[in-house]
Protein backbone atom coordinates (compact mmCIF):
# COMPACT_ATOMS: atom_id res chain seq x y z
CA UNK A 1 0.00 0.00 0.00
CA UNK A 2 1.23 3.71 -0.85
CA UNK A 3 1.67 6.12 1.54
CA UNK A 4 -1.28 8.15 -0.18
CA UNK A 5 -3.15 4.88 0.39
CA UNK A 6 -2.27 4.74 4.24
CA UNK A 7 -3.09 8.16 4.62
CA UNK A 8 -6.34 7.87 3.29
CA UNK A 9 -7.08 5.35 5.19
CA UNK A 10 -6.11 7.08 8.35
CA UNK A 11 -8.03 10.41 7.48
CA UNK A 12 -11.20 7.97 7.15
CA UNK A 13 -10.77 5.95 10.35
CA UNK A 14 -10.38 9.20 12.02
CA UNK A 15 -13.56 10.59 10.53
CA UNK A 16 -15.59 7.59 11.32
CA UNK A 17 -14.30 7.94 15.61
CA UNK A 18 -15.00 11.17 15.14
CA UNK A 19 -18.99 10.45 13.82
CA UNK A 20 -19.17 7.82 16.98
CA UNK A 21 -18.22 10.35 19.42
CA UNK A 22 -20.29 12.85 18.34
CA UNK A 23 -23.15 10.52 18.08
CA UNK A 24 -22.33 9.93 21.95
CA UNK A 25 -22.41 13.57 23.30
CA UNK A 26 -25.69 15.25 23.63
CA UNK A 27 -27.81 17.02 21.00
CA UNK A 28 -27.07 20.43 22.63
CA UNK A 29 -23.60 19.92 23.00
CA UNK A 30 -23.04 19.16 19.32
CA UNK A 31 -25.23 21.85 18.54
CA UNK A 32 -23.02 24.64 20.53
CA UNK A 33 -19.97 22.67 19.14
CA UNK A 34 -21.33 23.19 15.79
CA UNK A 35 -21.61 26.75 15.99
CA UNK A 36 -18.60 27.75 17.75
CA UNK A 37 -16.57 25.63 14.54
CA UNK A 38 -18.39 27.86 12.45
CA UNK A 39 -18.00 31.20 14.05
CA UNK A 40 -14.41 30.62 13.94
CA UNK A 41 -14.34 29.92 10.63
CA UNK A 42 -15.79 32.99 9.66
CA UNK A 43 -13.48 34.60 12.15
CA UNK A 44 -10.27 33.47 9.93
CA UNK A 45 -11.96 33.96 6.85
CA UNK A 46 -12.64 37.35 7.78
CA UNK A 47 -15.76 37.31 6.72
CA UNK A 48 -19.24 38.51 8.20
CA UNK A 49 -22.21 35.86 8.53
CA UNK A 50 -23.91 34.97 5.29
CA UNK A 51 -27.31 36.72 4.88
CA UNK A 52 -30.79 35.61 4.82
CA UNK A 53 -31.57 33.88 0.85
CA UNK A 54 -35.06 35.00 1.42
CA UNK A 55 -35.69 37.73 -1.19
CA UNK A 56 -37.39 40.70 0.56
CA UNK A 57 -40.50 41.83 -0.37
CA UNK A 58 -39.87 44.98 -1.76
CA UNK A 59 -37.20 42.96 -4.59
CA UNK A 60 -40.18 40.79 -5.52
CA UNK A 61 -41.71 42.06 -8.78
CA UNK A 62 -44.94 44.31 -7.70
CA UNK A 63 -48.26 43.22 -8.00
CA UNK A 64 -50.12 44.01 -10.68
CA UNK A 65 -53.78 44.94 -10.79
CA UNK A 66 -56.14 47.17 -12.88
CA UNK A 67 -59.91 48.94 -12.29
CA UNK A 68 -61.39 51.75 -14.01
CA UNK A 69 -62.85 54.81 -13.34
CA UNK A 70 -66.88 54.26 -14.48
CA UNK A 71 -68.12 57.64 -15.54
CA UNK A 72 -71.48 58.73 -16.63
CA UNK A 73 -73.65 62.30 -18.09
CA UNK A 74 -76.82 62.54 -15.57
CA UNK A 75 -78.76 66.10 -15.61
CA UNK A 76 -75.80 67.15 -17.69
CA UNK A 77 -73.53 66.90 -14.56
CA UNK A 78 -70.15 64.28 -14.17
CA UNK A 79 -70.61 61.44 -12.32
CA UNK A 80 -68.34 58.31 -11.43
CA UNK A 81 -69.22 55.03 -9.66
CA UNK A 82 -67.29 54.22 -6.49
CA UNK A 83 -67.50 50.80 -4.42
CA UNK A 84 -66.97 50.84 -0.46
CA UNK A 85 -64.55 48.26 1.50
CA UNK A 86 -65.95 47.96 4.59
CA UNK A 87 -62.57 45.70 5.20
CA UNK A 88 -60.43 49.09 4.79
CA UNK A 89 -63.61 51.64 6.04
CA UNK A 90 -62.44 53.63 2.61
CA UNK A 91 -64.02 54.52 -0.64
CA UNK A 92 -61.96 53.90 -3.81
CA UNK A 93 -62.98 53.04 -7.90
CA UNK A 94 -63.69 49.58 -8.20
CA UNK A 95 -60.37 47.41 -9.01
CA UNK A 96 -58.17 43.71 -8.58
CA UNK A 97 -55.58 41.97 -8.59
CA UNK A 98 -55.00 40.27 -11.96
CA UNK A 99 -55.08 36.37 -12.08
CA UNK A 100 -52.32 34.48 -14.21
CA UNK A 101 -51.85 35.11 -17.45
CA UNK A 102 -54.79 37.62 -17.65
CA UNK A 103 -53.94 40.70 -19.71
CA UNK A 104 -54.72 44.54 -18.10
CA UNK A 105 -57.44 45.36 -19.60
CA UNK A 106 -59.70 42.47 -19.07
CA UNK A 107 -58.36 42.51 -15.86
CA UNK A 108 -60.15 46.10 -15.40
CA UNK A 109 -63.15 44.91 -16.88
CA UNK A 110 -63.51 41.52 -14.55
CA UNK A 111 -62.94 43.35 -11.43
CA UNK A 112 -65.51 46.39 -12.18
CA UNK A 113 -68.25 43.04 -12.89
CA UNK A 114 -67.87 41.51 -9.86
CA UNK A 115 -67.59 44.58 -7.59
CA UNK A 116 -70.25 46.38 -8.94
CA UNK A 117 -72.44 44.10 -11.34
CA UNK A 118 -71.79 46.37 -14.05
CA UNK A 119 -70.12 45.32 -17.67
CA UNK A 120 -68.23 48.00 -19.10
CA UNK A 121 -66.63 49.08 -22.15
CA UNK A 122 -63.41 50.79 -22.01
CA UNK A 123 -62.04 53.99 -22.98
CA UNK A 124 -58.62 56.12 -22.67
CA UNK A 125 -55.81 54.85 -20.55
CA UNK A 126 -55.97 57.33 -17.43
CA UNK A 127 -52.75 56.12 -15.34
CA UNK A 128 -51.76 54.48 -12.30
CA UNK A 129 -51.17 54.13 -8.88
CA UNK A 130 -48.32 53.40 -6.64
CA UNK A 131 -48.91 51.38 -3.25
CA UNK A 132 -46.74 49.37 -0.91
CA UNK A 133 -48.56 46.67 0.70
CA UNK A 134 -48.08 45.75 4.15
CA UNK A 135 -46.00 42.76 3.47
CA UNK A 136 -43.58 45.48 1.92
CA UNK A 137 -44.43 44.54 -1.77
CA UNK A 138 -44.82 47.00 -4.01
CA UNK A 139 -48.56 47.24 -5.93
CA UNK A 140 -49.26 48.77 -9.22
CA UNK A 141 -52.72 49.24 -10.57
CA UNK A 142 -53.75 50.49 -13.81
CA UNK A 143 -57.26 52.48 -14.82
CA UNK A 144 -59.14 53.26 -17.50
CA UNK A 145 -61.68 55.44 -18.07
CA UNK A 146 -64.79 53.67 -18.80
CA UNK A 147 -68.39 53.46 -19.43
CA UNK A 148 -71.38 51.02 -18.60
CA UNK A 149 -72.03 48.80 -21.68
CA UNK A 150 -75.38 48.72 -23.22
CA UNK A 151 -77.79 45.70 -22.69
CA UNK A 152 -76.68 42.72 -24.92
CA UNK A 153 -73.97 45.57 -26.52
CA UNK A 154 -71.30 43.89 -28.93
CA UNK A 155 -68.31 41.89 -26.99
CA UNK A 156 -70.84 41.31 -24.20
CA UNK A 157 -71.45 37.60 -25.53
CA UNK A 158 -67.72 36.91 -25.03
CA UNK A 159 -67.11 37.56 -21.87
CA UNK A 160 -67.59 34.66 -18.95
CA UNK A 161 -69.75 34.77 -16.32
CA UNK A 162 -68.17 36.69 -12.72
CA UNK A 163 -69.12 35.29 -9.47
CA UNK A 164 -69.78 38.86 -7.72
CA UNK A 165 -67.96 40.29 -4.57
CA UNK A 166 -69.14 38.94 -1.23
CA UNK A 167 -70.49 41.96 1.55
CA UNK A 168 -67.70 41.56 3.34
CA UNK A 169 -66.15 42.37 0.05
CA UNK A 170 -67.66 45.18 -1.05
CA UNK A 171 -71.05 46.13 0.86
CA UNK A 172 -71.78 49.43 -0.80
CA UNK A 173 -72.20 50.98 -5.03
CA UNK A 174 -72.55 54.59 -5.59
CA UNK A 175 -72.75 56.67 -8.39
CA UNK A 176 -70.96 60.12 -7.01
CA UNK A 177 -70.83 63.44 -8.84
CA UNK A 178 -67.24 64.80 -9.23
CA UNK A 179 -67.48 67.13 -6.72
CA UNK A 180 -68.93 64.74 -3.98
CA UNK A 181 -66.12 61.91 -4.90
CA UNK A 182 -63.02 64.68 -4.87
CA UNK A 183 -64.00 65.35 -1.27
CA UNK A 184 -64.86 61.40 0.30
CA UNK A 185 -62.60 59.47 -1.68
CA UNK A 186 -60.00 57.93 0.83
CA UNK A 187 -56.79 57.82 -1.09
CA UNK A 188 -54.69 60.49 -2.59
CA UNK A 189 -54.08 58.61 -6.04
CA UNK A 190 -57.86 58.15 -6.85
CA UNK A 191 -58.18 61.61 -6.35
CA UNK A 192 -55.18 62.25 -8.37
CA UNK A 193 -56.83 60.20 -11.53
CA UNK A 194 -60.30 61.90 -10.83
CA UNK A 195 -58.87 65.34 -11.18
CA UNK A 196 -57.59 64.07 -14.85
CA UNK A 197 -60.71 62.53 -15.70
CA UNK A 198 -62.36 65.83 -15.25
CA UNK A 199 -59.61 67.79 -17.18
CA UNK A 200 -60.45 65.39 -19.89
CA UNK A 201 -64.00 66.19 -19.78
CA UNK A 202 -63.79 69.57 -19.39
CA UNK A 203 -61.60 69.90 -22.56
CA UNK A 204 -63.57 67.54 -24.57
CA UNK A 205 -61.27 64.67 -24.93
CA UNK A 206 -63.39 62.68 -22.66
CA UNK A 207 -65.66 61.81 -25.13
CA UNK A 208 -63.72 60.01 -27.63
CA UNK A 209 -64.01 57.05 -30.44
CA UNK A 210 -61.75 53.74 -30.43
CA UNK A 211 -60.14 52.64 -33.61
CA UNK A 212 -58.75 49.13 -33.46
CA UNK A 213 -55.77 48.83 -35.88
CA UNK A 214 -54.95 45.08 -36.02
CA UNK A 215 -51.95 43.11 -37.24
CA UNK A 216 -53.59 39.52 -38.43
CA UNK A 217 -52.47 36.54 -36.00
CA UNK A 218 -49.81 34.19 -37.03
CA UNK A 219 -50.10 32.51 -40.27
CA UNK A 220 -48.61 29.93 -42.24
CA UNK A 221 -45.46 30.72 -43.49
CA UNK A 222 -44.94 31.22 -47.58
CA UNK A 223 -42.77 28.30 -47.49
CA UNK A 224 -45.17 25.47 -46.09
CA UNK A 225 -48.16 26.74 -48.15
CA UNK A 226 -46.91 28.18 -51.53
CA UNK A 227 -45.90 31.37 -53.12
CA UNK A 228 -47.62 33.30 -56.12
CA UNK A 229 -50.98 35.55 -55.43
CA UNK A 230 -53.42 32.68 -55.39
CA UNK A 231 -51.44 31.62 -52.20
CA UNK A 232 -51.37 34.50 -50.34
CA UNK A 233 -54.96 34.86 -50.68
CA UNK A 234 -55.73 31.76 -49.30
CA UNK A 235 -53.11 30.92 -46.71
CA UNK A 236 -54.05 30.51 -43.32
CA UNK A 237 -53.77 30.71 -39.56
CA UNK A 238 -51.06 28.25 -38.06
CA UNK A 239 -53.04 26.19 -35.70
CA UNK A 240 -52.44 26.23 -32.23
CA UNK A 241 -50.35 29.80 -31.90
CA UNK A 242 -52.02 31.79 -35.06
CA UNK A 243 -55.38 30.50 -33.47
CA UNK A 244 -55.06 31.51 -29.53
CA UNK A 245 -53.76 34.76 -31.09
CA UNK A 246 -57.02 35.82 -32.98
CA UNK A 247 -59.08 34.59 -28.97
CA UNK A 248 -56.75 36.97 -27.40
CA UNK A 249 -57.48 39.77 -30.64
CA UNK A 250 -61.39 38.92 -29.61
CA UNK A 251 -61.00 39.35 -26.50
CA UNK A 252 -59.52 43.04 -26.59
CA UNK A 253 -61.96 44.01 -29.06
CA UNK A 254 -64.54 42.96 -26.21
CA UNK A 255 -62.74 45.28 -24.04
CA UNK A 256 -63.08 48.20 -26.36
CA UNK A 257 -66.79 47.51 -27.10
CA UNK A 258 -66.17 47.03 -31.00
CA UNK A 259 -68.93 46.84 -33.09
CA UNK A 260 -68.24 47.18 -36.73
CA UNK A 261 -65.06 45.10 -38.03
CA UNK A 262 -63.33 45.69 -41.51
CA UNK A 263 -60.61 43.39 -42.90
CA UNK A 264 -58.22 42.42 -45.68
CA UNK A 265 -60.17 39.98 -48.03
CA UNK A 266 -57.17 37.32 -47.63
CA UNK A 267 -57.98 34.67 -45.65
CA UNK A 268 -55.52 34.77 -42.53
CA UNK A 269 -57.13 38.18 -41.72
CA UNK A 270 -60.77 37.50 -42.27
CA UNK A 271 -59.61 34.82 -39.61
CA UNK A 272 -58.28 36.68 -37.42
CA UNK A 273 -61.62 38.67 -36.76
CA UNK A 274 -63.45 35.34 -37.41
CA UNK A 275 -63.67 34.25 -33.96
CA UNK A 276 -65.03 38.13 -32.59
CA UNK A 277 -67.51 38.26 -35.26
CA UNK A 278 -69.00 34.91 -34.62
CA UNK A 279 -69.15 35.29 -31.21
CA UNK A 280 -71.08 38.81 -31.05
CA UNK A 281 -72.97 37.67 -34.11
CA UNK A 282 -71.66 40.97 -36.14
CA UNK A 283 -70.93 40.81 -40.15
CA UNK A 284 -67.34 41.49 -41.10
CA UNK A 285 -67.08 43.98 -44.33
CA UNK A 286 -63.68 43.31 -46.51
CA UNK A 287 -61.93 45.99 -48.18
CA UNK A 288 -59.97 44.93 -50.99
CA UNK A 289 -57.97 48.54 -50.48
CA UNK A 290 -56.74 47.01 -47.20
CA UNK A 291 -54.75 43.98 -49.31
CA UNK A 292 -51.05 43.44 -49.27
CA UNK A 293 -50.76 43.92 -52.77
CA UNK A 294 -52.56 47.27 -52.35
CA UNK A 295 -49.97 48.47 -49.78
CA UNK A 296 -47.20 47.19 -52.81
CA UNK A 297 -49.16 48.59 -55.79
CA UNK A 298 -51.66 51.18 -55.18
CA UNK A 299 -50.25 52.97 -51.31
CA UNK A 300 -52.56 56.04 -51.94
CA UNK A 301 -55.28 54.28 -52.43
CA UNK A 302 -54.96 52.36 -48.98
CA UNK A 303 -54.69 55.69 -47.10
CA UNK A 304 -57.06 57.67 -48.87
CA UNK A 305 -59.58 55.02 -48.04
CA UNK A 306 -58.27 55.06 -44.26
CA UNK A 307 -58.33 58.60 -43.70
CA UNK A 308 -62.39 58.20 -44.74
CA UNK A 309 -63.23 55.74 -42.19
CA UNK A 310 -60.68 58.11 -40.14
CA UNK A 311 -62.78 61.90 -41.40
CA UNK A 312 -66.46 60.17 -42.20
CA UNK A 313 -66.81 56.41 -41.13
CA UNK A 314 -68.67 54.85 -38.31
CA UNK A 315 -65.33 55.54 -36.13
CA UNK A 316 -66.61 59.06 -35.71
CA UNK A 317 -70.11 58.38 -36.47
CA UNK A 318 -73.30 58.91 -33.30
CA UNK A 319 -71.75 59.81 -29.70
CA UNK A 320 -67.98 60.17 -29.32
CA UNK A 321 -66.89 57.77 -26.62
CA UNK A 322 -64.57 54.80 -26.29
CA UNK A 323 -67.48 52.50 -27.04
CA UNK A 324 -71.52 52.46 -25.94
CA UNK A 325 -71.93 55.01 -23.58
CA UNK A 326 -74.43 53.39 -22.58
CA UNK A 327 -78.01 53.36 -20.59
CA UNK A 328 -75.95 53.73 -17.46
CA UNK A 329 -79.48 54.70 -15.82
CA UNK A 330 -82.98 55.05 -17.01
CA UNK A 331 -82.42 58.95 -16.23
CA UNK A 332 -79.37 59.64 -17.94
CA UNK A 333 -79.58 62.40 -19.88
CA UNK A 334 -77.48 61.63 -22.44
CA UNK A 335 -79.36 62.08 -25.61
CA UNK A 336 -78.49 66.13 -25.98
CA UNK A 337 -74.95 65.53 -26.03
CA UNK A 338 -73.03 67.28 -29.08
CA UNK A 339 -72.58 64.53 -32.09
CA UNK A 340 -75.03 62.12 -30.55
CA UNK A 341 -76.63 59.95 -32.85
CA UNK A 342 -78.13 56.81 -33.53
CA UNK A 343 -75.35 54.77 -35.62
CA UNK A 344 -74.99 51.59 -34.72
CA UNK A 345 -74.10 48.00 -35.87
CA UNK A 346 -77.05 45.40 -37.79
CA UNK A 347 -76.35 42.54 -35.01
CA UNK A 348 -77.08 39.10 -36.73
CA UNK A 349 -77.20 35.08 -35.50
CA UNK A 350 -73.56 33.62 -35.58
CA UNK A 351 -74.05 31.31 -38.58
CA UNK A 352 -71.09 30.25 -41.22
CA UNK A 353 -67.84 32.49 -41.35
CA UNK A 354 -68.61 36.23 -41.63
CA UNK A 355 -69.83 37.93 -44.63
CA UNK A 356 -67.83 40.11 -46.87
CA UNK A 357 -70.76 42.15 -48.26
CA UNK A 358 -72.47 45.04 -46.05
CA UNK A 359 -70.87 48.28 -46.08
CA UNK A 360 -70.39 49.02 -42.33
CA UNK A 361 -73.70 48.68 -39.83
CA UNK A 362 -76.99 49.98 -40.73
CA UNK A 363 -79.48 52.55 -38.30
CA UNK A 364 -81.75 50.86 -35.81
CA UNK A 365 -84.42 52.56 -33.69
CA UNK A 366 -83.76 55.65 -31.85
CA UNK A 367 -83.17 54.59 -27.93
CA UNK A 368 -85.95 55.60 -25.96
CA UNK A 369 -86.32 58.97 -24.15
CA UNK A 370 -83.64 58.80 -21.67
CA UNK A 371 -81.47 56.31 -22.71
CA UNK A 372 -78.32 56.68 -25.07
CA UNK A 373 -78.68 56.18 -28.69
CA UNK A 374 -75.02 54.15 -29.08
CA UNK A 375 -72.50 54.04 -31.21
CA UNK A 376 -69.41 51.73 -31.78
CA UNK A 377 -65.62 51.36 -32.23
CA UNK A 378 -64.21 49.72 -35.19
CA UNK A 379 -61.38 47.40 -35.50
CA UNK A 380 -59.02 47.05 -39.08
CA UNK A 381 -56.91 44.13 -39.56
CA UNK A 382 -54.15 44.41 -42.20
CA UNK A 383 -50.93 42.91 -43.41
CA UNK A 384 -47.65 43.81 -42.12
CA UNK A 385 -46.99 46.09 -45.35
CA UNK A 386 -49.71 47.92 -44.92
CA UNK A 387 -48.80 48.96 -41.51
CA UNK A 388 -45.96 51.83 -42.37
CA UNK A 389 -48.69 53.26 -44.59
CA UNK A 390 -51.55 53.49 -42.03
CA UNK A 391 -48.76 54.88 -39.49
CA UNK A 392 -48.23 57.48 -41.31
CA UNK A 393 -51.70 58.15 -42.13
CA UNK A 394 -52.55 57.91 -38.36
CA UNK A 395 -49.47 60.66 -37.81
CA UNK A 396 -51.26 63.20 -39.96
CA UNK A 397 -54.00 63.27 -37.32
CA UNK A 398 -52.17 63.59 -34.39
CA UNK A 399 -49.42 66.24 -32.27
CA UNK A 400 -45.25 65.28 -32.43
CA UNK A 401 -45.49 64.12 -29.10
CA UNK A 402 -48.10 61.58 -29.38
CA UNK A 403 -46.96 60.61 -32.66
CA UNK A 404 -42.99 59.13 -31.24
CA UNK A 405 -45.35 56.30 -29.30
CA UNK A 406 -46.09 55.02 -33.14
CA UNK A 407 -43.98 51.77 -34.01
CA UNK A 408 -41.08 52.88 -36.15
CA UNK A 409 -39.19 50.37 -37.42
CA UNK A 410 -40.05 46.60 -38.90
CA UNK A 411 -41.99 44.04 -37.90
CA UNK A 412 -43.90 47.31 -36.57
CA UNK A 413 -46.27 44.87 -34.91
CA UNK A 414 -45.91 41.04 -33.51
CA UNK A 415 -48.71 39.11 -35.03
CA UNK A 416 -51.55 39.13 -33.02
CA UNK A 417 -50.44 42.70 -31.35
CA UNK A 418 -52.84 45.85 -31.76
CA UNK A 419 -52.72 49.77 -31.61
CA UNK A 420 -55.95 51.26 -30.23
CA UNK A 421 -56.31 55.14 -30.97
CA UNK A 422 -58.94 56.96 -29.08
CA UNK A 423 -60.22 60.02 -31.28
CA UNK A 424 -62.34 63.00 -31.17
CA UNK A 425 -64.19 65.59 -33.48
CA UNK A 426 -63.01 69.02 -33.96
CA UNK A 427 -65.66 71.63 -33.08
CA UNK A 428 -67.57 73.05 -36.16
CA UNK A 429 -66.42 76.44 -34.66
CA UNK A 430 -62.37 75.56 -34.81
CA UNK A 431 -60.08 78.53 -36.69
CA UNK A 432 -57.79 78.34 -38.90
CA UNK A 433 -54.12 79.73 -37.06
CA UNK A 434 -55.48 78.39 -33.75
CA UNK A 435 -55.22 74.64 -34.12
CA UNK A 436 -52.74 72.72 -32.21
CA UNK A 437 -49.19 71.74 -34.20
CA UNK A 438 -50.04 68.39 -36.64
CA UNK A 439 -53.80 69.38 -37.35
CA UNK A 440 -53.36 70.97 -40.19
CA UNK A 441 -52.47 70.11 -43.66
CA UNK A 442 -51.18 71.54 -47.02
CA UNK A 443 -53.23 70.57 -49.79
CA UNK A 444 -53.67 71.14 -53.29
CA UNK A 445 -52.84 74.48 -54.57
CA UNK A 446 -51.10 75.20 -51.27
CA UNK A 447 -54.52 75.60 -49.61
CA UNK A 448 -54.22 74.22 -45.61
CA UNK A 449 -56.63 71.14 -44.70
CA UNK A 450 -58.48 71.16 -40.92
CA UNK A 451 -58.85 67.80 -40.01
CA UNK A 452 -62.47 66.90 -38.76
CA UNK A 453 -60.80 64.87 -36.40
CA UNK A 454 -57.57 64.43 -33.47
CA UNK A 455 -56.34 61.57 -32.25
CA UNK A 456 -55.63 62.63 -28.39
CA UNK A 457 -54.34 59.28 -27.03
CA UNK A 458 -52.45 56.01 -28.18
CA UNK A 459 -52.38 52.43 -27.00
CA UNK A 460 -50.15 48.90 -27.51
CA UNK A 461 -51.76 46.16 -26.98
Amino acid sequence: MSLAAKAGARSKQQTKQERKQQARQPAKKRAEQQAKKQARRRKERGKRPKKSLRIKASRRPPVLAAGALVWRLKNDKLQVLVVHRPRYDDWSFPKGKAEPGESMVLTAIREVAEETGRQIVLGRYLGKARRRLVSGRKKRTLYWAAQVLPEAGPGEGLRAAVKPASKREIDKVRWWKVEKAARKLTHADDKRLLARLVDWYESGQLQVRSLVLVRHAKAVSRATWGYGINSEITRPLVMGRGQAQARDVAALLSAYGVGELVSSPWKRCVDTLAPYAHGCGLDLRSDEAFTELSALTTPEVMQASFRDLLERGSVLEGLSGPGPAGPLERGSALAGLPGAGPAGPQRREPAGLPGRGPAGPQRREPAPEGQLEPSYPLALCVHRPCLPLLFETLREYMGPELATKLPDSDPWLRPGQAVVVHLRRRPASVQLGTTPEGDVEAGGGGDVVVKSSQIVALELH
